[in-house]
């Protein structure tokens, strides 16, 4: 009797902590999820300009890496751009070179490693290995979700083992897949009937074959077709308009930025920048976004 009527109170207690460490997690995470969720509203449902992280912030910390990803989230970027690969045995990770030898004190190509040697090396900052690895897609996603866009730039054919990742996390509605390869666009597609897509175009002509073939919610285009008529096509077909700052235009930020031009350059009518320096257009979005 007496273990009977001790046992009854801490029962009560255990489930009355459970209850609430649950309601507190839930509580926890609405603010995250907001967040997201007004980034995809503007992705959807305006043209406000939104700016991409390329590999991340990766002006402190190594591209591709947790930390750059955490920069690019505590900086307000609206997207945060990966690189997808899928090592040896399966696994999808975060590499842009089909090497490791650039990005990490290894070498090798990632198809031809497995995941648990690409792990025994560390990535390279201004040319030195430091503390932090290769991550692994999955740890990617636990970083982004519910607090940031990840541009998905697939680096690989490999749909299967990328869809597998982004059905065990949830967070279909998180993603933009990128791909010059409108097949592999197509594959995401059919096993993610509620994906993003942004194809990459090459004339204004492909903007329509685009929109016939894939239905996206993005079309990446190039400075040598950035005109009225480009524009214009994209908007007629309800496609966000994503450009690249990168190259010449971010090399000129980095030395002697000139906001006013870079101003009247986003203005001609691309509403999606991706640039290595996010903060810089971070400011230009909030003159335009006024």
């Amino acid at each position: 009797m007496n273990t009977n009527s001790t046992s009854a109170p801490i029962n009560r207690r255990t489930k009355g902590f459970y209850r609430l460490y649950f309601l507190m997690i839930l509580f926890l995470s609405q603010p995250a999820m907001a967040q997201v969720e007004g980034i995809r509203d503007r992705f959807l449902n305006n043209n406000e300009l939104m700016v991409a992280a390329h590999r991340a912030a990766h002006q402190k910390y190594p591209e591709n890496s947790l930390k750059s990803i955490e920069e690019a989230i505590r900086l307000g970027v609206d997207l945060v751009e990966l690189d997808i690969r899928v090592t040896r045995d399966g696994l999808p990770i975060l590499m842009h070179d089909d090497s490791i030898d650039r990005t990490t004190n290894g070498s090798g190509l990632v198809e031809e490693l497995t995941y648990e040697k690409i792990n025994s090396f560390y990535l390279l900052y201004n040319g030195e290995p430091g503390s932090e690895k290769v991550p692994t897609l999955e740890e990617a996603f636990r970083v982004c979700k519910g607090r940031i866009m990840v541009d998905m730039d697939m680096k690989t054919d490999q749909v299967e083992a990328v869809v597998e990742v982004v059905k065990a996390m949830g967070i279909t509605d998180h993603l933009l897949f990128f791909d010059s390869d409108w097949k592999v666009l197509q594959n995401i597609k059919q096993q993610l009937p509620r994906a993003y897509l942004m194809p990459r175009a090459y004339k204004t002509k492909h903007i329509k074959k685009a929109y016939k073939k894939l239905r996206p919610e993005a079309i990446h285009i190039d400075q040598g077709f950035y005109t009225p008529k480009t524009i214009k096509q994209a908007n007629k077909y309800g496609m966000r308009i994503w450009i690249n700052s990168l190259g010449d235009r971010d090399r000129q930020i980095s030395s002697s930025p000139e906001p006013q031009k870079d101003l009247q350059w986003i203005q001609q009518g691309a509403n999606m920048v991706q640039t290595d320096f996010p903060e810089y257009w971070l400011s230009i979005q909030s003159k335009m976004n006024k």
